[in-house]
């Protein structure tokens, strides 16, 4: 089965959130927005844990109820057809919650776990065998099946059921909504299994030679008894015990260890003087259970140049290892009698401590695994490397604060982007991020600038001093990100993501004339970039497009003045013409100072 949805009500610093979850599912959004509390409230319920007082809004007594939801759906033959999960099923869906609310003065919360599903009420649901035998319908039934006593009752609560259901249907009625009901061991086997990889930890924990470690479980599990099944250990055991025999004094060959009985001999005999005590001493050692002290001994080791301890190599490996560990922990923990369940991956952080190679490294890694029927990853991150923009828009869920400082989670769909002959969005999104990986970037800003290409980034990479040059007051340059689109036709796509996500931006672009009358143009091909145009003003609003006439060169070079740029290296030629004129080496026309002005004005400002 997978996590389909999840709603969070009055967990942590969220309000409300309701999320559509996919395989490979990522969180982003700003420092403190909430991205380790959705991970940590889809932990609390797969794990059927008890909400702690630090879970509540500020981490205090509260009027309000705390619930978290999670809807599961692609359940298999298995699962479908196991007898904890069957009757539990709304349609095809399982449907889990748990809630939590502080008693009336707030001296203590209570919480229960619930599934949503159609059941069936008989007259004695919810009774005790003791009060339901009172009342006179009840009464005839048991006794239609010689139920006489609470054991019989509690034993044969199927065959009941299932008499009622047949011969007094009038007496049963259905109910669909929330049922309280423990987290039975069965159920417990059959949701996903949580691998949670925190964003700080210390190795050291996770190597501990406990029962609970990442550790102790993978060497008990996997490790351990591949050791046990090496000839070399076997003679090690046997060699181990001769050695107790002999310290039992019950070798079989009647052989001693040589000098040991001299040295207890002179413990005895002192023992004698003192005490007047004839017995003799004997060295006793119990049962050796090896394999407890297999694992105090043990530790993973990076072979390098020089064998090290983890405790002595760098964040990235460390927690490389830590991913290992419980990726192969989870291969065990998911299997349950012969099936294997599905495993869940959260993630916090994952580009945390390592390079930006190593970084589309996991990426690559996390998505191959996300492919898996058997597995789902969901991550929370500050990478744009992570962002699956083209491939799976859907999968990206952008959490910002509204005006109330309530969280709010933006999606995108799946079907947002355009298909039509030539004209594919998606294709040709991937294809600028591929060349472009910095538009992702957009993602994280409060304002984006969109451009379509090289020469405008190399501009704007000094709007500040820019706009002090130019006498522009207010400008957003700090808080906002100018992206290349690589191409005019990414634009839309670009436009039309930044809509769903709710972040502000604009958009600046050429309008490609070429100084051709419209008849002209009209029959240049559907792709042409000039046609684009229309296709940029049907997604964004006038107010968020400046079209510059007719390229972002004619801005900075004055065609009436006869004034050319060179065809070639634009980009920078472009760059140096700015840096001169803000370093007052270069002037401008009034008329190219009054537009760039202008742009600026429009592109950083409120």
């Amino acid at each position: 089965m997978k996590l389909e949805k999840l709603i969070i009500r009055n967990f942590r610093g969220i309000g409300f959130a309701e999320i559509d979850i996919n395989n490979f599912t990522t969180l982003v959004g700003p420092n403190n927005i909430g991205k380790s509390t959705i991970l940590n409230a889809i932990h609390l319920v797969l794990d059927n844990k008890k909400p702690k007082l630090e879970d509540w809004p500020g981490q205090k007594a509260s009027n309000q109820l705390m619930e978290i939801v999670c809807e599961f759906g692609e359940l298999e033959e298995w699962e479908k057809n196991k007898p904890a999960i069957s009757k539990l099923l709304f349609g095809d869906k399982l449907k889990i919650r748990v809630v939590a609310e502080w008693n009336a003065d707030q001296s203590d919360y209570s919480y229960e776990y619930s599934v949503y599903n159609t059941e069936n009420k008989f007259p004695w649901s919810d009774e005790s065998f003791t009060n339901a035998k009172r009342d006179a319908t009840c009464k005839a039934i048991f006794d239609e099946l010689g139920i006489t006593a609470a054991a019989a009752f509690k034993e044969r609560a199927t065959e009941l059921e299932a008499h009622a259901l047949a011969n007094h249907s009038e007496h049963v009625t259905q109910s669909e909504d929330w049922h309280v009901k423990k987290f039975a061991n069965s159920l417990q086997q059959a949701v996903p299994h949580v691998m949670y990889v925190p964003a700080s930890f210390k190795i050291e924990d996770e190597l501990k030679a406990t029962n609970n470690s990442p550790f102790s479980f993978l060497f008990t599990n996997k490790l351990f008894p591949q050791v046990k099944n090496d000839n070399t250990y076997k003679d090690y055991i046997t060699k181990a015990e001769l050695l107790q025999s002999k310290l039992k004094g019950q070798a079989e060959d009647g052989s001693e260890i040589e000098g040991l009985g001299d040295a207890l001999e002179q413990v005895s005999s002192t023992l004698n003087q003192i005490l007047d005590f004839d017995s003799k001493v004997r060295l006793a050692v119990g049962d050796i259970d090896i394999e407890p002290l297999f694992m105090k001994a043990a530790t993973f080791l990076v072979d390098e140049e020089i064998e090290t301890s983890l405790q002595y190599q760098g964040s990235g490996v460390q927690r490389a290892l830590a991913f290992a560990m419980l990726e192969s922990n989870a291969a065990i923990e998911s299997e349950v009698s012969g099936e294997q369940r599905t495993v869940i991956v959260l993630y916090e952080e994952p580009e945390l401590y390592i390079h930006p190679h190593l970084m589309r490294r996991l990426k690559s890694t996390l998505q191959e695994r996300s492919n898996s029927p058997k597995w789902q990853v969901i991550c929370s991150t500050h990478s744009p490397f992570l962002i699956n923009l083209a491939e799976k828009p859907e999968s990206l869920k952008l959490i910002k604060r509204n005006i109330g400082n309530e969280r709010q989670v933006h999606e995108v769909k799946s079907d947002i982007f355009e298909k039509n002959g030539e004209y594919d969005e998606r294709t040709i999104l991937r294809a600028a991020l591929d060349f472009h990986p910095t538009v992702c970037e957009s993602l994280f800003a409060k304002r984006v600038v969109i451009v379509e290409g090289d020469t405008e980034v190399a501009v704007f990479s000094m709007i500040g001093e820019l706009a002090q040059k130019l006498g522009v007051e207010g400008s957003l340059d700090k808080d906002t990100t100018v992206v290349s689109a690589g191409g005019k036709w990414t634009i839309p796509a670009l436009a039309k993501v930044l809509n769903a996500l709710n972040i502000d931006y604009r958009i600046i672009h050429d309008t490609d004339r070429k100084d051709l009358p419209d008849a002209e143009l009209e029959k240049k091909p559907a792709i042409h970039p000039y046609k684009a145009n229309a296709k940029i003003a049907s997604i964004a609003t006038v107010d968020r497009v400046f079209l510059v006439d007719d390229t972002f060169e004619h801005v900075l070079w004055d065609q009436e003045q006869n004034e050319s740029v060179k065809s070639t290296d634009k980009p920078f030629n472009s760059w140096k013409r700015v840096r001169d004129y803000i370093d007052g080496k270069q002037e401008l026309t009034e008329k190219c100072e009054s537009t760039l002005k202008e742009i600026v004005t429009f592109a950083f400002c409120e």
